[in-house]
């Protein structure tokens, strides 16, 4: 009996179905993957635009030039 190895053989699959398979399974990859990147670039786009919140009413801001000690937005000033 231990002379007797038996090799499960996989289903054949039909060329059209894999086919279709395999685009679905690129298209959703790629659509992850642009998701990603954009998500990556206005990330990094909000990093340099350096916003900075208002200490008197908590609203955001873009400091313009090197505004280190200016921390009120031009509407509270």
């Amino acid at each position: 009996m231990k002379d007797n190895i038996v090799v499960p053989l996989p289903k054949e699959e039909d060329k059209v179905a894999a086919s279709k398979r395999r685009e679905s399974y690129a298209a959703t990859r790629d659509l992850q993957a642009m998701e990603f990147n954009n998500a990556i670039a206005k990330r990094i786009l909000m990093d340099s635009k350096n916003i900075i919140k208002c200490n008197k009413c908590g609203k955001e801001f873009t400091a313009t030039g090197n505004s280190e000690g200016n921390l009120i937005c031009p509407d509270c000033q």
